[in-house]
């Protein structure tokens, strides 16, 4: 009877892949004429790249697929090179307007776009971590040949921000934040001593990463506390947007960028580890 059963159930089963095939190129871009390019940093066949399909943002690097046969091979000064293996064909993504003329050094080129997801490109590009502040909320376009990174985050962040680079880590906040220099911001992660935290919890020397593109941070923290087992107690949390990217850091220093950078406190407790 069992037998039974199971041969009917194979039966169906054949009959609803015969009505119903799978679209095996469900995730086929047929068309890559349709992506658009919102930003590029180009270290000549390298680089990072803010794409647009049909509403979906990716920020791309050599390397990367999109779908499930378009493969991002290179990041020129004035296109994304795609190819598609099957078809041996590439495909170049020009951007609709005009760039800087070809030069031996790097370019960013946007669109206007906030200066949070410029970071990350420029962040990404060079291989660095990021963590914005989180009242930075304006936006930039910049169209410019640069030298070095320090360079490229000048023209990124001005007028209104600015930026600190520190341990393969860019920080980047408003210039004034409430009525207060954002000095005062990089002083507190200068005098801050994050592995008091692992002498209280070990679990935070393991590692992990935190990417949020403006994620409220209470669940970030929420997130971060399943993930190393310890608690994290935070009794009236703020509602306030996280802006980074840090990947395959030791927690202690992940908490420390992400909560003492953006004005809280953290407090060591017998109970967990509790934010002010």
């Amino acid at each position: 009877m069992k037998k039974l059963s199971l041969i009917r159930s194979i039966i169906v089963l054949l009959v609803l892949i015969t009505l119903f095939p799978v679209q095996s190129d469900a995730l086929m871009i047929k068309n890559p004429d349709e992506i658009k390019v919102q930003g590029l940093v180009s270290f000549g066949e390298d680089g990072a790249a803010w794409l647009n399909w049909q509403g979906h943002e990716m920020l791309v690097t050599a390397g990367f697929m999109i779908g499930t046969d378009l493969r991002v091979v290179a990041v020129r000064h004035d296109s994304v090179v795609l190819y598609r293996p099957q078809a041996k064909q590439y495909h170049a993504l020009v951007p609709e307007t005009s760039l800087p003329n070809k030069d031996r050094t790097d370019v960013i080129w946007t669109l206007p776009m906030p200066i949070s997801k410029m970071t990350r490109m420029v962040a990404m590009a060079h291989r660095k971590d990021y963590v914005c502040h989180s009242s930075t909320g304006s936006q930039n376009a910049v169209r410019q040949h640069v030298r070095t990174l320090e360079a490229m985050m000048e023209h990124v962040v001005t007028p209104h921000h600015r930026f600190y680079p520190r341990r393969g880590l860019i920080f980047v906040a408003p210039v004034h934040v409430q009525g207060t220099g954002w000095k005062i911001f990089m002083e507190r992660i200068h005098k801050y001593r994050s592995k008091t935290l692992a002498e209280w919890f070990p679990a935070l020397n393991g590692t992990g990463s935190v990417i949020s593109e403006g994620k409220p941070i209470d669940q970030v923290l929420q997130k971060l506390a399943f993930d190393t087992g310890v608690r994290i107690i935070w009794q009236k949390p703020v509602l306030m947007p996280l802006y980074c990217s840090l990947r395959d850091r030791p927690w202690h220093e992940i908490l420390e960028a992400i909560v003492i950078f953006n004005g809280l406190e953290i407090v060591p407790t017998k109970e967990g580890l509790e934010i002010r």
